[in-house]
């Protein structure tokens, strides 16, 4: 099974590091880095090419809608999944407005990417067979 390589941004260090605890224990899941602000995340995520990128929409220097457009751009394979305490479908569009692959409310967050992940092992071992068999 291919392991999905995740890219976690957000400014809090006590949410960050509770995400990236929860995040481990999945199988088939790497935390490849982590950004403290919009700049940082953009940065990484060219850098370091993850398949998903997990991105707080408040943060300090550019907000998660501006830092998920220029890595879509920047990077149009990798999926951008904003996080953030303000659920509501205004969010929900300004975030699909925005290049997002989804958006999700950090209330109810743990069973919202437990599916997400499920989505992108799917998605990867699907692409890693059909690459492997041509």
């Amino acid at each position: 099974m291919q392991t999905i390589k995740i890219l976690l941004a957000d400014d809090h260090e006590g949410f960050r590091r509770s995400l990236y605890s929860f995040l481990r224990a999945q199988a088939g899941v790497e935390i490849i880095g982590e950004a403290r602000d919009g700049d940082e995340a953009v940065e990484k995520a060219v850098q370091l090419h993850p398949d998903l990128v997990l991105i707080d929409l408040d943060m300090p220097n550019r907000d998660g809608f501006d830092a998920t457009k220029e890595i879509k751009q920047l990077s149009p394979d990798t999926k951008v999944v904003i996080l953030s305490m303000h659920g509501g479908e205004v969010y929900r569009r300004m975030a699909w407005k925005n290049a997002a692959d989804g958006f999700i409310d950090k209330s109810s967050m743990k069973n919202a990417l437990l599916t997400l992940l499920l989505n992108e092992h799917d998605r990867l071992n699907t692409v890693a067979v059909g690459v492997h068999a041509a």
